[in-house]
């Protein structure tokens, strides 16, 4: 997901913040599970909407199953709701596996080091599942004389059940991926920052950079 900077730096707040590996952690699941509500209980939100408002740039927190669906469209794939449901429920199944761990391990009065250790999944195990998904669709094809010629007839119907098989063969082993028991470490620089909390100004210590946060967890769920 891509975050969006919604905040200002202030100085001079006495206010006892929440701990900088806390929010670390809660920005965590939110750019990489779209799990709301540990920053919702951590920072007071009224409710998980209001979370993703602070911190998400807007029409950028669009449901996966809309993503999804507009990239088949773009591709020119059909599929049902249902189908598309049971891809985005094999994509959450993977992306809940990820786990992480998040340290301070620099604090100054301005600033905080986090150490966040994510365990995700390697390219080169996802690489062979697409590869495997591939494999598989075109032996099939490859039987099927008919099937062939009426693909190069254009005949839409038929791609799209290949399509359909080879996405959900590639879905179906996502789901089953093991995590790459070696972690990836990101160092976070946090600093004290104003975030929107349902209406009211709240403080904070949250990543200097959130757009290089984004990015950073990115690469380290499927690195």
């Amino acid at each position: 997901a891509t975050m969006a900077v919604l905040c200002m730096t202030l100085t001079g707040c006495g206010e006892k913040l929440v701990p900088a590996d806390q929010t670390v952690g809660a920005l965590f699941e939110l750019a990489a599970k779209d799990d709301a509500s540990k920053m919702k209980d951590l920072l007071g939100f009224a409710s998980e909407e209001d979370v993703r408002s602070a911190f998400f740039e807007e029409g950028a927190d669009t449901a996966m199953v809309d993503e999804i669906k507009s990239e088949l469209t773009s591709a020119g794939i059909e599929m049902t709701d249902e189908e598309i449901q049971k891809l985005s429920d094999s994509m959450t199944t993977m992306l809940n596996k990820i786990t992480y761990t998040a340290e301070i391990t620099s604090e100054e009065k301005d600033s905080v080091v986090v150490t966040l250790k994510v365990t995700g999944f390697s390219t080169d195990a996802m690489t062979t599942i697409m590869t495997d998904a591939a494999n598989t669709m075109t032996e099939k094809l490859t039987a099927s004389e008919e099937d062939q010629l009426a693909i190069a007839n254009g005949d839409m119907d038929v791609f799209n059940k290949y399509m359909q098989d080879y996405i959900n063969d590639f879905m179906t082993g996502l789901a089953g991926m093991e995590l790459d028991p070696e972690p990836v470490e990101i160092t976070v620089t946090c600093e004290k920052l104003s975030v929107e909390v349902s209406g009211k100004s709240k403080v904070a210590w949250l990543p200097t950079d959130m757009d290089g946060f984004g990015s950073d967890i990115e690469a380290a769920m499927i690195h």
